[in-house]
């Protein structure tokens, strides 16, 4: 498998950890090896997903990060980025219609939003990174100044170990992380859609769509408790789906649904990022519990990371830390 031995070993190479790497490459850092126990980068969390960068997030902390993820998405700079704006249904009084005319309600209209390559931001973040594919994380163990980490290719030793492992976060780092699988569906195409619609997100009633492949994208927002990496822990909520759509797309009472996937958004018990050192190793980092906003946030989350590695610590009150989950082992988040 290479060099057996590392500075920083990172974890996962979707959003969370390849941002990381990135920036730590920005910073200058040296020795940084990203393991990956897919083939390919993206095969879950990070590729399963709509894709939407929007400036909105209902938790005001995480909102910050999110918002500056997404200025810096929008420049373009590592993937193309389509700013088809976006109308969130309940934050405002404008008329949806004029801007979707098969859809009512009102709602703030937010123009910077929009659509971005997903798979070409990651690839963006990894470019140039050692990455080692087809490497699951067996477990680890401290060895004196170091950690040992056993991997289904052998045995790695590093200083500082960075857990981003999406899903698995909270094995590898013995967290109380839980994955909720939501499912996402597509309409066959129709002439009758526009591909250049806003999306459009009923936040309170938890409902989105977006133009997708000639067709429509729409997520109920349905959330079910599921291990790693098994998306047949439940079943499509389509009954669900159809209300929503006959209320928010009573234009479209005869939508039928052509293909549909399920994808895992990890969250800590509070529903709050978990960036930083943990408080009963200091050499393990901990970049997980993104709980969905891995495409907008991954930019900021993998700053604020970056950061928090090369500082060396993570204070017991900083925003996001790991410490608050030392004393909730027993805990899972619950389904919202």
């Amino acid at each position: 498998m290479g060099q057996t031995s590392c500075d920083i070993l990172i974890v996962g190479a979707g959003l969370a950890g390849a941002a990381t790497a990135y920036h730590l490459r920005r910073s200058g850092a040296e020795g940084v090896v990203i393991v990956e126990r897919e083939d390919l980068p993206g095969v879950h969390s990070s590729g399963r997903n709509a894709a939407m960068i929007r400036g909105y997030v209902e938790n005001p902390r995480v909102g910050e990060l999110v918002r500056e993820g997404a200025e810096f998405v929008r420049t373009g700079e590592l993937a193309e980025f389509r700013a088809s704006g976006s109308v969130l249904l309940g934050l405002g009084e404008e008329e949806v219609a004029p801007r979707v005319p098969p859809a009512v309600g009102r709602g703030l209209w937010c123009p910077n939003d929009g659509v971005v390559d997903v798979s070409g931001l990651l690839h963006g973040y990894l470019r140039e990174q050692d990455v080692r594919y087809g490497t699951r994380v067996l477990g680890w163990r401290r060895a004196g100044e170091r950690l040992e980490v056993d991997t289904t290719r052998g045995r790695l030793s590093c200083r500082l170990l960075v857990n981003a492992a999406g899903p698995w976060a909270g094995e590898v780092g013995d967290l109380p992380l839980t994955p909720l699988n939501r499912h996402l569906c597509v309409t066959p195409p129709s002439d009758a859609l526009d591909p250049d619609w806003p999306f459009v997100w009923d936040i309170p009633g938890g409902f989105y769509f977006r133009p997708e492949s000639g067709g429509l994208l729409l997520c109920a927002c349905n959330e079910h408790a599921a291990s790693p990496g098994d998306y047949d822990a439940c079943e499509p909520p389509l009954e669900a789906l159809a209300l929503h759509a006959q209320r928010v797309l009573p234009g479209f009472s005869d939508l039928r649904v052509k293909e549909c996937w399920a994808g895992q958004r990890t969250f800590a018990p509070d529903r709050e990022f978990v960036i930083g050192h943990d408080s009963r190793c200091g050499q393990l980092i901990h970049v997980a519990g993104l709980g969905g906003q891995g495409v907008g946030g991954s930019w900021a989350v993998g700053r604020l990371a970056a950061e928090r590695i090369l500082e060396g610590r993570t204070a017991p009150n900083a925003v996001f830390c790991a410490h608050r989950l030392m004393d909730c082992q027993a805990h899972t988040v619950r389904p919202a």
